[in-house]
């Protein structure tokens, strides 16, 4: 990373100008007209990817929402599904105030500037999968109005429908890709592919393959032209082409650290970061070499356990010392209650981790899917075998990961054959495992897919403000009911009246 030389002043002055209200955002541009867009990108992937303002919703809200997760204090916002309004708003207030706002600032100062042609391409790439972690997670959002406060003078930017924004995306993305022009200046300070233009059309394809397949419930005949039209376009062909973002050794709130990471750093987290019953069981029953990957067990001294406790997990909705009685092992080995679950492996929780925003393997299991449903002449079989085996290899990301033997993983793939009439479980339950621990996508895919079927929660002290039942969506911050009245007032009404996070949104119907 530390090869594209990036400019710690650069990035003092942009995380000193960014705010999340939209009457600030944006607001004087003129303060960064040295920046050049190259690193406006640049700021715009890290702000989408670093600090913990990123990490806080995946680890507290999402991964324990789809049951990786369970036992840390925090979890309780996604794991017993009570409202905590700082994680609430992270992403919302990190995504609009910082990268998008340098997305849009980028697009409307080089939009009639030929030789920055590829630098926009990318940005509207960027821009479409960071509102696509927007909508999906609120639903109806501020969009084609937003960013703009500065060139606009819109400070309270409309509500778009979630439909007409999924258009759009649809829209940029074949856009975005034809605007690519190999004779304009490549893409200097690369840090997602390095300037390589097929690798970001690839990119473009394989995200629009994604949003389509989330239309499956909501316009079916839709998802099926999209999908069409990104196998057509050329997808992601190996790991390669993963959309991932690399990290270097920095601890928050520097963006060049891991955000996730971050997160679980921060007190020692990562201790009480237990596996969840429903992801490790799952990973038990399937006999898959990836378990000891993600989880492990350490006694008091920091020896390793998990031969003894034989990867114990937690229940949903649980915290760590909900159950105060001691593990007796099979064997009559006892080990103290605090230390009898298993917790997140190391690699996952390293400041230099990086992390995978879209990877090969999903684009093989959406295939799959899309070979089952018809939509495409592929053998669903085939796909769905290679994502597991892409699943497995993508680990190899991950700094000090313990390589599974090519045997083992031989063994493995050559055992999980799609059974008819179950293919779409058995692609989902997979894509599950293979998505972790990107809370965001396993999220949006289980509201999805309905795959895993979740545990009901454990609720001891009856602290669920939704009586168990899964949220659908996020509330949208406070803040927008006073300073973006009228517009937050049309998205409520479109919803029946109230900020409901069990209100399905639009593709989840």
């Amino acid at each position: 990373m530390k090869q594209y030389g990036w400019n710690i002043y650069l990035l003092i002055i942009l995380l000193s100008s960014c705010t999340a209200g939209f009457d600030r955002i944006n607001t004087d541009p003129r303060k960064s007209d040295s920046i050049p867009p190259g690193d406006q990108l640049t700021a715009a992937a890290y702000f989408m990817d670093g600090g913990r303002e990123m990490g806080y919703p995946n680890l507290y809200l999402f991964q324990p929402m789809v049951q990786y997760l369970s036992g840390a204090p925090g979890m309780s916002a996604g794991g017993k599904y009570i409202l905590n309004e700082f994680y609430n708003n992270c992403m919302w207030e990190n995504l609009y105030g910082k990268s998008i706002k340098q997305l849009a600032d980028l697009l409307a100062r080089h939009k009639d500037n030929p030789e920055v042609v590829n630098y926009c391409a990318a940005a509207r790439i960027l821009k479409v999968y960071v509102f696509s972690l927007l909508t999906d997670t609120y639903g109806d959002i501020p969009y084609s109005e937003a960013g703009m406060a500065w060139y606009g003078k819109n400070y309270t930017p409309a509500y778009d429908r979630q439909a007409d924004i999924y258009a759009d995306f649809f829209k940029e993305l074949t856009e975005a890709a034809a605007q690519f022009d190999l004779s304009q200046e490549p893409i200097y300070n690369d840090i997602l592919y390095g300037g390589d233009i097929i690798k970001w059309k690839r990119l473009a394809a394989s995200l629009r393959l994604r949003l389509a397949m989330r239309l499956t419930k909501a316009n079916a005949a839709m998802a099926k032209i999209q999908v069409q039209t990104a196998y057509a376009a050329g997808l992601m062909t190996d790991e390669m082409d993963n959309f991932r973002m690399l990290h270097d050794d920095y601890a928050y709130p520097d963006l060049r650290g891991n955000s996730y990471a971050q997160a679980l750093q921060e007190d020692k987290v990562y201790q009480w970061a237990k596996g969840c019953s429903t992801f490790v069981n799952y990973l038990k029953t399937e006999n898959d070499p990836r378990l000891p990957t993600f989880f492990t067990n350490q006694d008091a001294d920091g020896n390793d356990i998990t031969s003894i406790t034989h990867y114990l997990s937690i229940a949903p909705g649980m915290y760590y010392w909900d159950d105060e009685l001691r593990y007796v092992s099979p064997e009559g080995v006892i080990i103290p209650a605090a230390n009898k679950y298993c917790f997140i492996n190391q690699p996952f929780y390293q400041l230099h981790t990086p992390f995978l925003h879209m990877g090969y393997a999903e684009v093989c299991f959406l295939l799959a899917e899309a070979a089952v449903r018809g939509w495409i002449p592929e053998t669903a079989n085939r796909w769905y075998q290679q994502g597991i085996r892409a699943a497995i290899d993508q680990l190899k990301l991950y700094p000090e990961i313990s390589y599974i033997p090519e045997e083992n993983i031989n063994a493995f793939v050559n055992a999980h054959v799609l059974t008819p009439g179950k293919e779409i479980e058995q692609i989902n339950m997979q894509k599950w495992v293979a998505l972790f621990p990107n809370g965001f996508e396993a999220y949006a895919n289980q509201r999805r897919s309905g795959y895993p079927v979740l545990a009901p929660i454990t609720d001891k002290g009856s602290e669920s403000q939704t009586n168990g039942v899964l949220p659908r969506r996020l509330f949208y911050p406070a803040t927008e009911a006073f300073s973006n009245t009228i517009h937050y007032q049309e998205a409520l009404d479109r919803m029946g009246g109230t900020d409901d996070w069990l209100y399905r949104m639009w593709w989840d119907r």
